[in-house]
C-alpha cells in the first residue's frame, strides 16, 4: 500500500474513527503552569500525572521521541513515523521510513519535503505527540478541566472518573476540540479519551467536527520513570475497533537536531486553513 494512502487512512482513523485530527495543540512557544480547574478536579488530575511519573520529570526532559507503527483500517502493513519533539518550544520533526517524506514544525510554521500525504503537514506535526502525552498536556495554558463524573467503557466493569478537557478561545489551531479523559480510580492511569477534532483544513465542506471516537491506552511501559503507552486502539462509540497503534523506542533524552528547523531548498510551507 502506498505510503500516502496509508497516511490518509491513519489520519481518518484518528480523526473520524469511521469515515476525519489535530488535537488542540498549542502553537505557542510558551508553556505556562496550570489549567483552569476546580479543587476536586485538580486533585484527580494531579494524581493521574503522578501515576504517569510526575510533571517535573516530563517537562524537564529535553525531548520526547518515539516511533509509531500505526495499522490503519483494512491495511496489512503499518505506517511508521519517527518523531522528535523538543519540550518547551514544542518544535518537532518527523521522518517516514520507506519514503523521502519529512515534516518539520518550528513553533510558528510547518513545512515538508517530498510530501505526498493527503493531509496538511501542520496538522500532522504534533498529532501523535498530543494523544500520547495527554496526561501532562492537561497542564497547558488555556486548558479548562471540568468537574469529575463517572462512566464505564463498554463491558469493562470499572467506573472510570471522567473529566472533560476543553480550551480557551484562540488556544492552538483548534480550540473547539475537546477530550473526555477516562481515569482509572485505582491506578490513576489514563485509560482512554473520547474526543472530537475541528481542524477545518481536513474536514469536508460544511462539517464542523468529527464524530466522537474513543482512543484507548491498552498497554504501558515505564521509561526514565515516566509511564507511557505502547499499544493503543481507536474505537467507534459502539466499541467497533477501527485502528491500532504500537509505540516503540520511547526516549526522553534524544538530542534535538536544530538543523532540521532550517527549511531546505525545495521545502514547502504549509498554508492550510485551520
Amino acid at each position: 500500500m502506498a505510503i500516502n494512502r496509508m497516511i490518509e487512512m491513519a489520519v481518518i482513523a484518528l480523526a473520524f474513527g469511521q469515515p476525519i485530527g489535530l488535537a488542540s495543540c498549542s502553537s505557542s512557544n510558551e508553556v505556562a503552569a496550570g489549567p483552569t480547574a476546580g479543587k476536586e478536579t485538580r486533585q484527580i488530575v494531579d494524581a493521574m500525572i503522578e501515576a504517569h511519573g510526575g510533571f517535573d520529570a516530563w517537562s524537564s526532559a529535553p525531548t520526547v521521541s518515539f516511533e509509531s507503527r500505526f495499522l490503519p483500517p483494512g491495511a496489512t502493513s503499518t505506517l511508521v513515523s519517527r518523531e522528535v519533539i523538543e519540550q518547551g518550544t514544542r518544535r518537532a520533526y518527523i521522518d517516514y521510513p520507506g519514503s523521502e517524506m519529512r515534516v518539520a514544525w518550528d513553533g510558528e510554521r510547518a513545512w515538508s519535503e517530498e510530501w505526498s500525504g493527503p493531509f496538511p503537514p501542520r496538522f500532522m506535526a504534533l498529532l501523535n505527540y498530543y494523544f500520547l502525552n495527554l496526561p501532562w498536556l492537561t497542564q497547558d495554558p488555556g486548558v479548562f478541566l471540568g468537574d469529575p463524573e463517572t462512566a464505564r467503557l463498554w463491558d469493562d466493569p470499572t467506573e472510570y472518573v471522567t473529566i472533560k478537557m476543553t480550551f480557551g478561545e484562540g488556544v492552538g489551531d483548534t480550540p473547539d476540540d475537546y477530550y473526555v479523559l477516562y481515569i482509572n480510580p485505582t491506578t490513576h492511569l489514563l485509560k482512554a479519551c473520547k474526543y472530537i477534532v475541528t481542524y477545518s483544513g481536513i474536514l469536508p465542506e460544511g462539517v464542523e467536527s468529527t464524530p466522537d471516537n474513543i482512543f484507548v491506552y491498552e498497554e504501558f511501559t515505564t521509561v526514565n520513570g515516566l509511564t507511557v503507552p505502547t499499544r493503543c486502539g481507536i474505537y467507534e462509540l459502539d466499541q467497533t475497533p477501527y485502528a491500532s497503534s504500537e509505540i516503540v523506542n520511547w526516549s526522553f533524552s534524544k538530542p534535538f537536531d536544530s538543523s532540521r528547523m532550517i527549511m531546505p531548498e525545495g521545502g514547502v510551507v504549509d498554508t492550510s486553513k485551520r
